[in-house]
């Protein structure tokens, strides 16, 4: 059997998660354009609350 990209033997291993405090964060697309905040990535637990800075500001995914 050839080996090309979609034979699921042939692929390397699962990335680690990101993580915080604990628990497993997933990327989810912020667009804060009404508060002068812009869109970008921010981080979300998988109970579904947006990550936030002191300040109250959704924490962008690209800092974990």
């Amino acid at each position: 059997m050839a080996l090309n990209k979609n034979n699921p033997n042939a692929r390397g291993a699962k990335q680690q998660d990101k993580t915080y405090n604990g628990k497993v964060i997933k990327p989810v697309l912020y667009i804060g354009t009404w508060v002068g905040d812009g869109r970008y990535m921010a981080a979300q637990t998988e109970d579904g609350k947006i990550i936030k800075d002191p300040k109250g500001k959704p924490i962008p995914y690209s800092a974990f």
